[in-house]
């Protein structure tokens, strides 16, 4: 078990404990998928909220070298809330983007640790019963760390924390024309985890 976090540790701290399991040229294509959904309502009455939320993000990569993977991205989401009353609030978010990866192998296993730098384009909009009512854009930049397990030589799966990210948007209202810039700064390592898959051809 010593050796074990031994081995984590240096593997976090970039040493290249073992070369991960790439060749270069190699084309990485995967992603992962999301849905929930959500259900409020205000005690002793009939007023009820549903929400549903659906995003599904893949991504393409190349090898550079057994350690370094780039690649493109698109993260998207789409939700729709409902009330009471029956009005309905769709939404739809979409970040495409390029991303870079460093794998370190952790000892002889088939577990890899990963750090991801990515940067990407935010738009969406929002919909109130058909029509649009906001816009967004904007610029989103992240750094997470994760961990992936080799399957197989051509399968693998993964998982990634919040990591620390950097997002301005600007929020027009469609109604008004008035515009509003947010700048937000968040670290979610502790309140974020994503599974996904990843296939090497």
């Amino acid at each position: 078990m010593k050796k074990l976090i031994v081995m984590a540790a240096v593997a976090l701290f970039g040493a290249n404990v073992a070369k991960a399991q790439f060749s270069k040229g190699d084309v990485i294509l995967g992603g992962n998928l999301n849905v929930s959904t959500e259900s409020k309502k205000v005690k002793d009455s009939d007023s009820k909220t549903t929400s549903t939320t659906f995003g599904i993000s893949p991504k393409v990569g190349v090898a550079l070298n057994p350690n370094w993977v780039i690649g493109v991205f698109a993260r998207t989401e789409f939700g729709t809330d409902k009330n009471a009353a029956g009005k309905k609030n769709k939404y739809s978010y979409i970040t495409p983007g390029i991303f870079a990866r460093n794998y370190h192998m952790i000892g002889e296993s088939k577990f890899a640790f990963f750090a991801e730098a990515n940067a990407g384009y935010d738009f969406g909009n929002e919909k109130v019963d058909g029509t649009k009512t906001t816009t967004y854009n904007g610029v989103s930049v992240r750094v997470l760390p994760g961990i992936t397990y080799f399957v197989s030589k051509h399968f693998m799966l993964e998982g990634a924390f919040g990591g620390l990210s950097y997002t301005y948007l600007q929020e027009k209202a469609e109604a008004t024309g008035v515009k509003t810039n947010t700048n937000r700064f968040a670290f979610d390592f502790p309140k974020e985890f994503q599974v996904g898959v990843n296939w090497i051809f």
